[in-house]
């Protein structure tokens, strides 16, 4: 139903100059793009161990003209994505489809230097495109099936979907999962089996059966 203005006009848009220049302003003011809540449409990278790759995203804020009617928007192509690196230290955690995150938007065209890695001049004179947008991830996703946490009282956790977890707490850290090493394994303290009680054996103080009868003693320490 129209309301008898004008596109996004209102009662007091031609109420005087000041009211229309401060209209003008405000539609100007649309075509800046600065932030915007994004999903993730797919995905382009190497995955693992490679450089960072880019994703194809659509804002879901729809549009809307001064009637009300809503248009959503259609695909960004190319965003490159954030990696919490430094130097050659990096945590690699790539997004998914479906993912929902940020677009925040360049002031000017950074093709050329998405294309170089490095600095160089505009690729044009666009300004405030959403073609210029980096995507920062995780807002208003699901819970994760796996996670490093950081605890508020302390500690840590690593936990995956299998079931396994590492935490840490005043008392060392607890590992849940079984462990393959490839590799030596050094420890100053005892190695114990069991949960404690007549279960329990430790490797320093556990014995052999002697063939004789009986039980021999404990392993010689480097022997």
């Amino acid at each position: 139903m129209s309301n008898g203005y004008v596109g996004q006009t209102g009662l007091s848009s031609a109420g005087g100059e000041y009211n229309a220049h401060r209209f003008l302003v405000w539609q100007l003011l649309g075509l800046v793009g600065t932030v915007k809540v994004v999903k993730v449409i797919a995905v382009h990278a190497a995955g693992g161990l490679a450089v960072g790759g880019t994703v194809d995203v659509q804002p879901l804020t729809n549009q809307i003209d001064g009637q009300g009617n809503s248009t959503p928007h259609g695909t960004v192509f190319g965003l490159p994505y954030i990696r919490l690196q430094g130097g050659a230290n990096a945590v690699i955690i790539d997004p998914v489809a479906g993912d929902i995150g940020l677009a925040v938007i360049a002031d000017r065209d950074i093709s050329a230097v998405k294309s170089k890695r490095g600095q160089a001049n505009p690729g044009s004179f666009r300004r405030f495109d959403m073609a210029d947008g980096i995507f920062l991830g995780g807002i208003l996703n699901a819970v994760p099936e796996q996670y490093v946490e950081f605890i508020a009282d302390g500690g840590l956790k690593l936990a995956d979907k299998f079931g396994n977890s590492l935490t840490s707490s005043a008392e060392g850290w607890a590992l849940v999962g079984n462990l393959a090493v490839t590799g030596d394994i050094t420890a100053t303290g005892e190695i114990t089996k069991g949960l404690g009680g007549s279960d329990s054996v430790t490797v320093g103080g556990h014995t052999h059966p002697d063939p004789q009868g009986g039980n021999v003693g404990p392993p010689n320490p480097g022997t």
